[in-house]
């Protein structure tokens, strides 16, 4: 044991500044963490780091979700810095320990034995590890750790209460500065103007946010309006009753937010920022009345942005910086958190189950619910919407399954180490439909008089001149710039007569071709970015469907019928409107164009007929006062540009499967990878919710058999979506009720199968698909399985639900057909309403079993794909018994692996670092 130095010490911790001089010990480089005490110092044996949100995050993905180099990460750190000092963030975190030695004149009341939590960042308390983090995987913010922390005079910690558990104590007490300066700004505001103020909180659902409300409501607010980012927030925080208005917004479009506001009472008095997302100073200042207060508790604040951009406004509003203490802060968060239910029920939601690192969409403009009192919702199966405006679980199962969090942990790391290879692969090669694609986006379009997309014929001359290893804008962009062709059309045309030398520029001329080409590229991805800000205003106007998005198809081959029968659907009931493609046509190298009335079995997916389908949507959009979405097929050899295509006519789901051409349509492995990627960063982009294609697994094995394949895909798209930057609302992942009902018990394992979905992806809009192969053409039979079907989808709240047809292996569905069809799905979800909050499987009954059996089998098969290899798990007929060898299939030619002096701006803008929206909360 150490004893006190009896040296008198710096309140402010100088004396621990080791490097530079003269600066405070949040600013300095380093840290001094000795044990050894001065007279009014603390020592703290470590138990617990709570690394902040924003730094986790940025190690997590720095790293590509390996644990143990997250590990050795947090301790290079604190090993160079003697802090947790996160060097990109600038943030660090708090901790929980135990007092194991205070200095003699100590003024922080605490004694040797109590348990505490630090309410001062990390960033600026001396920290030593003494255990190598050994008994931390590296997959949280939680961090179990040993070592000691210094406290000094000035620092602040808060005794742990009894009451309450570890984690959810650290979590209120790392925010506790929010309510605290809210609660004091809305009762000075009161006493001065003798009204209660209106008050608007920015990142409401999450912990700072939360606890800001209910300080605020507790203060004396008038009108509370609560801003959160996505439909799962919404949900939560209207249910939590602490708002009167729920906004879901993007808090940092000014416009936008404004205009809800407009439409929900007008700007506030006070408004509150509790988000980490940059860029949200002008939203909050042209959100505030003038005479108002705006109080930024976010350390993503820029503060000459919120003044420079408040003298722009010329708005008379006052601005003050949460600094995260107040006198009797952490009381008074503690209070609250006990005492209003609300405030509980979110920060429970948020640390059980523990909170992964994720990407959120980015919210624009997206339904409101009103709340006048705290009185759940009776309509507890309300669909909300996200950027992609897609639909969620507002009462997502919670653990019915029992499932071992550790083991669902380990199932995402076997699925990033099997797919990591691949994507490394898809990084170093590109594809002939990758450059069409970023051709498209520069503007090209149109066809030559037989019909080949004069995007074909542009990269097929570069290809057989110069090659693809160097991508086609450095050669197509420098003959542009150096010859006498106005555009790129004429450029394709004259490449087609041979009129054209293409040749790789050097040196300052690439860097000219380069720039020439990455300000065409920004031009169609600034329009996409344009469709899906059209789209959230448009669900704003029209509203929203409640329950889940009933999908229906449509496959007539004549656009203009497809059309007809899309608007009748709709007026039944039908809230996705699916355009089924010409059979074959995934096989095509080029996109038709124009408007096609002669595809068989499905209508060609062309840019002219989305924009047809996509205006009639609209128009009875319009009509119904919902918003209509449009769905088609992102796949096969020119999956990259059917996804420009879609995110230019802002269709709004797309489905786009990582193995389904390998498998079903025997496209190449590489190529398909190397497309895949490219269109999930094109749709993550345009808010597009992608649609997976495991369903298809069951239709040629056993859905018995078989589940554990549908499981490791579903965790394998997860992987390869979220790298490409899509988040949980735009995974649309795909299963099917496809078992055998003659099969004993069959309901009881769809219902295990379905639920197993739910859990493992709780914040995925699932894709539940109806029977197909056990339909036998008795339309009675077809019609009753199809209830239990809609009836398992309402048990297990999918949210997706594809429409199942009686006459499915039997005719062409009619448009009676769909009556019929409709008005089961209808019955069946009016007639269950909540029934999922009664439905709870036994513990350890047949339903949970068999839930685990087919997690394990999943976690087996992913250990043996992360082991040989994910290409040669697909040639071997892992999934859905498809053999398919890596160097086969159609396509092959089209892949080129890229040379070191590759330049795609396309690629290179859609890889840009994009600001998360994720609730943040206070960094420290």
């Amino acid at each position: 044991m150490n004893t006190p130095s009896h040296k008198p010490g710096s309140p402010l911790g100088l004396h621990r500044v080791l490097a530079p001089e003269g600066v405070l010990p949040q600013a300095a480089l380093r840290l001094d963490p000795d044990p050894r005490l001065r007279d009014d110092e603390l020592r703290i044996d470590v138990e617990y780091l709570n690394l902040d949100a924003a730094s986790y995050r940025q190690l997590h993905e720095e790293h590509g979700g390996d644990g143990d180099a997250v590990r050795e990460a947090v301790r290079a750190i604190v090993r160079e810095r003697g802090k947790m000092h996160n060097p990109v963030t600038g943030s660090g975190g708090m901790l929980i320990g135990t007092v194991a030695e205070a200095g003699p004149e100590t003024p922080l009341g605490l004694k040797a034995g109590e348990r505490v939590a630090t309410l001062v960042s990390l960033t600026l308390t001396p920290l030593e590890l003494t255990d190598g983090l050994r008994d931390w995987d590296g997959l949280g913010e939680r961090v179990p750790a040993r070592g000691h922390a210094i406290l000094f005079g000035r620092s602040v910690a808060a005794v742990l209460p009894a009451d309450l558990p570890d984690e959810l104590s650290l979590a209120v007490l790392d925010v506790c500065g929010a309510p605290a300066l809210t609660g004091r700004t809305v009762a000075e505001y009161a006493a001065r103007t003798g009204r209660a103020p209106s008050v608007a909180v920015l990142g409401a659902a999450g912990k700072s946010g939360s606890l800001a409300l209910a300080a605020a409501r507790r203060a004396g607010a008038g009108r509370l309006v609560g801003v959160v980012p996505n439909a799962a927030e919404a949900t939560a925080l209207a249910d939590s009753g602490l708002a009167g208005t729920v906004l879901s917004a993007d808090a940092r479009d000014a416009v936008a937010l404004s205009d809800g506001l407009a439409a929900h009472g007008g700007p506030v008095d006070i408004t509150v920022v509790c988000t980490d997302v940059p860029g949200c100073e002008h939203a909050a200042v042209l959100a505030t009345e003038d005479g108002g207060t705006v109080v930024f508790f976010s350390m993503a604040t820029s503060f000459p942005a919120a003044a420079l951009g408040a003298e722009g406004l010329r708005a008379d509003v006052t601005m003050l910086i949460g600094n995260g203490y107040q006198p009797g802060h952490a009381e008074q968060a503690l209070d609250l958190v006990r005492t209003e239910p609300g405030v509980r029920a979110l920060f429970d939601r948020r640390i059980t189950p523990p909170a992964r690192p994720e990407a959120s969409p980015v919210p624009t403009h997206a339904p409101v619910t009103d709340r006048a009192t705290s009185t759940p919702t009776k309509d507890s199966s309300a669909v909300v919407l996200d950027s992609g405006h897609t639909p969620r679980a507002t009462t997502a199962p919670a653990g019915k399954l029992g499932l071992d969090p550790r083991l669902v942990r380990r199932a995402r790391e076997l699925a990033a180490r099997a797919g990591g290879a691949v994507v490394d692969m898809a990084r170093s090669h590109t594809t002939v439909a990758v450059e069409r694609a970023a051709l498209r986006l520069a503007g090209l379009s149109g066809a030559d008089a037989e019909g080949i997309p004069w995007a074909n014929r542009l990269v097929d001359a570069v290809r057989d001149q110069v090659g693809l290893e160097h991508g086609v804008a450095l050669p197509v962009w420098h003959a542009l710039r150096t010859g006498s062709c106005r555009d790129l059309t004429e450029l394709a045309s004259r490449a087609t007569a041979r009129d054209v030398s293409f040749r790789l520029p050097e040196g300052a001329a690439a860097d000219r071709a380069v720039a020439d080409a990455r300000r065409a590229m920004a031009g169609g991805i600034a329009v996409i970015d344009g469709r899906r800000r059209e789209r959230d205003r448009l669900i704003g106007r029209w509203g929203e469907p409640t329950g889940p998005l009933i999908y229906l198809i449509v496959a007539t081959g004549d656009i203009h019928e497809d059309v007809r029968q899309a608007v009748a659907a709709a007026r039944g009931g039908a809230d996705v409107i699916a355009v089924i493609r010409s059979t074959g046509q995934s096989l095509l190298d080029y996109v038709p164009h124009g408007a096609t009335r002669e595809g068989y079995a499905g209508t060609y997916a062309t840019q002219e007929n989305f924009r047809l389908m996509r205006a009639a949507l609209d128009k009875v959009s319009a009509e119904l006062g919902r918003y209509i979405r449009l769905t088609n097929y992102a796949s096969g050899l020119c999956m990259p540009e059917i996804a420009v295509l879609a995110g230019l006519e802002r269709l709004d789901m797309m489905l786009n499967d990582s193995m389904y051409g390998i498998l079903f349509r025997d496209i190449n492995p590489v190529r398909t990878f190397v497309d895949q990627r490219f269109s999930r960063q094109l749709h993550a982009r345009a808010g597009i919710v992608i649609n997976t294609g495991e369903d298809n697994y069951l239709t040629t094995a056993d859905a018995m058999d078989a589940a554990h394949t549908v499981t490791a895909s579903q965790l394998l798209n997860e992987y390869f979506g979220k790298e490409a930057g899509l988040t949980d609302a735009q995974l649309g992942l795909g299963h099917a009720f496809e078992i055998d009902p003659e099969l004993p018990d069959s309901f009881r394992m769809e219902l295990a199968h379905a639920l197993l979905a739910r859990e493992l992806f709780p914040d995925a809009p699932l894709k539940w698909m109806p029977p197909t192969r056990h339909m036998t053409g008795d339309i009675f039979r077809g019609y009753l399985l199809n209830g239990f079907f809609n009836l398992a989808g309402a048990l297990t709240r999918q949210n997706i639900l594809l429409v199942g047809m009686m006459t499915e292996a039997v005719v062409t569905p009619f448009l009676s057909d769909r009556d019929l069809a409709l008005q089961n799905v209808r019955y069946v979800m009016d007639a269950a309403g909540s029934l999922e909050e009664d439905f709870r499987p036994a513990p350890g009954g047949a339903i949970t079993r068999r839930a685990e059996v087919v997690l394990h089998e999943a976690l087996d098969l992913l250990e043996r794909i992360g082991e040989h290899g994910l290409l040669d798990a697909i040639a071997a007929g892992t999934f859905g018994g498809m053999r398919r060898p890596v160097d086969g299939g159609r396509g092959r030619d089209g892949v080129a692996e890229r040379a070191p002096g590759y330049r795609n701006p396309a690629v290179e803008l859609l890889e840009k670092p994009q600001d998360s929206d994720r609730e943040g909360e206070d960094q420290r």
